[in-house]
């Protein structure tokens, strides 16, 4: 549905972080797209938890940007979105140092009916990038003193790089630039490959293996410290000769837990307490040898309704063949057929994928390419730092999905 009235004069708009009666129209607008079988009123009590109680939203982490007039700061909403506040790692370019930085996930991007086909969806997100990090805003961004909103009293930490994931192909959020200079979210089909298996049957007797044990909420806190160090070790060992890189820490509050614990928010739990992942350990004792971990989600269906692996950290392919076997036993357990990895290198994870693809003689149907362009979930990076440095993201696992 669209409007009658003559279309807008862009630069007559501008963005802010929301107050209540405009997260309120947000998530109207939200739940129009994406209700499913929802109530409003319960899209509207996940919409605030997420904001107040979970541990990736709590204390400003989760703020809603809206697209509003210059002269109507507090009132309608044209276009409206999330962002959720993460730390981060970056290596300079030529620098053998790895620092702290800050990232942004932008979600939930959406423009009410009644202004659709205006160009605000476009306009909201061009000028959010100089919001979250130290890119000017352009000229026609200014407000008149009086005119400033709340947003400016809320502490928004500069960051090096934002992403999304996009259900609406590779194009269109590359044109949401912050200037003539700078593409906006760029998707690299290097980094939204997915991988595709089948689950095999068990006879629901089947035991853990011993060198296994499951990971569950609990033990996180300890996990996403191994994880932290070893994504942080990974990115120096990376020739930044010519350009910076940066990542993900998984360690940032809420990140891993995102994807397995929103899921529990949609659905019963498949058991008590639900498995999240899978942690090697040596069968021999006194033998120390570095940790494989695994994590997942049984089933969250705004992703998709599979075992979903969110991250795999020292996954050797002597290690895949007794790892399939344990996500067999949990995700028949949990109704899945199948299995989806996402962001594994055609190049550097070569081996991984051949011995998927082999294993049990050819019965998981291994499926290895591109995320399909529309519905895919396909990650787009925006770069903050010096554009002629062109700075690389350098992991695209499912874990960051918001």
């Amino acid at each position: 549905m669209t409007t009658d009235r003559p279309r807008a004069n862009l630069d007559d708009f501008t963005i802010h972080v929301a107050n209540h009666d405009q997260q309120i129209q947000h998530a109207k607008a939200g739940w129009i797209h994406w209700k499913k079988d929802n109530t409003f009123e319960r899209y509207w009590d996940m919409y605030r938890k997420e904001r107040e109680e979970s541990p990736w939203g709590n204390n400003g982490k989760m703020l809603t940007w809206v697209l509003v007039r210059k002269d109507d700061i507090e009132g309608e909403i044209y276009a409206a979105c999330e962002t959720y506040q993460r730390k981060g790692f970056i290596k300079q370019k030529g620098s053998d140092s790895v620092e702290d930085t800050h990232l942004y996930g932008i979600a939930s991007v959406v423009t009410p009916q009644q202004h659709l086909r205006n160009g605000y969806a476009t306009r909201l997100l061009s000028l959010l990038h100089s919001r979250l990090s130290n890119l000017p805003p352009p000229s026609f961004d200014a407000l008149p003193d009086k005119s400033e909103s709340s947003s400016s009293e809320i502490c928004i930490p500069k960051a090096c790089g934002s992403i999304l994931w996009s259900d609406v192909g590779s194009k269109f959020y590359s044109k949401c630039s912050p200037d003539s200079d700078r593409q906006g979210w760029v998707v690299d089909d290097h980094q939204v490959t997915e991988l595709v298996w089948k689950i095999l049957p068990t006879s629901g007797s089947e035991q853990l293996e011993k060198v296994w044990e499951w990971i569950y909420l609990s033990d996180l806190s300890s996990i996403n410290h191994t994880l932290s160090q070893g994504a942080k070790e990974n990115l120096r060992k990376v020739d930044t000769s010519e350009r910076s890189v940066y990542i993900h820490d998984p360690a940032s509050e809420g990140t891993t837990s995102f994807i397995p614990l929103k899921g529990t928010w949609q659905r019963p739990l498949i058991m008590n307490p639900e498995p999240i992942g899978l942690k090697y350990k040596s069968d021999i004792q006194g033998q120390e040898e570095e940790e494989t971990i695994i994590l997942f989600s049984l089933r969250t269906i705004n992703i998709g309704d599979r075992l979903l692996i969110t991250y795999i950290h020292n996954l050797k392919s002597e290690r895949l063949p007794s790892v399939l076997k344990a996500l067999d036993i949990i995700g028949r357990k949990a109704n899945q057929e199948e299995g989806w990895i996402w962001g594994l290198n055609a190049s550097n994870d070569d081996e991984l994928i051949k011995t998927w693809q082999d294993d049990s003689k050819g019965e998981r149907q291994v499926k290895f390419g591109r995320r399909k362009e529309i519905d895919g979930h396909l990650l787009g990076v925006a770069w903050y730092g010096d554009k002629e440095d062109k700075g690389e993201l350098v992991d695209g696992q499912m874990y960051t999905w918001m």
